[in-house]
């Protein structure tokens, strides 16, 4: 990601020339995990769900919807998601709809922009900075993972 980006936080605001990482790169870089499931396969991306579910203990999930046409105060809630955050819990996010981007600060105090759509799941681990934003579509449906009962 560009290191002073200005304007509109939906662009995608790439460096230049664009770097592009693995995932296996990304965890290096920053401890978070990236998937692509199959969502069109309900067995198969239910399962993966379910040992990341167990592996990382999370116990309680929903389903946020971001979107222009019926999201009251949208430009507002997409201001509050771009406000840097650190979270003393994992947090996993599965795009089910739409896309996203997720800013996801590397160890070197560089961020790293992850475009998420259809099918992406991303682990940002506790205590790492990030924040999110829509795409210039401005809809995204996310299915979020919670460690504890009551979030």
């Amino acid at each position: 990601m560009e290191p002073y980006p200005t304007g509109d936080p939906r662009l995608p605001h790439h460096c230049y020339p664009p770097k592009k990482l693995t995932p296996d790169e990304l965890t290096k870089r920053t401890g978070t995990s990236y998937y692509k499931l199959d969502l069109d396969d309900p067995v198969a991306s239910a399962r993966r769900i379910a040992v990341m579910k167990l592996e990382r203990n999370f116990k309680r999930e929903d389903t946020f919807t971001l979107d222009a046409v019926s999201t009251m105060d949208f430009e507002e809630k997409l201001t509050e998601l771009f406000e840097e955050i650190e979270c003393s819990d994992d947090q996993a996010r599965l795009i089910t709809e739409g896309a996203a981007y997720f800013d996801v600060e590397g160890s070197n105090g560089d961020w790293i922009r992850v475009l998420c759509e259809y099918g992406d799941l991303i682990i940002i681990p506790a205590g790492r900075p990030h924040r999110m934003t829509t795409t210039s579509k401005n809809f995204v449906k996310i299915r979020r993972f919670f460690k504890d009962e009551s979030d």
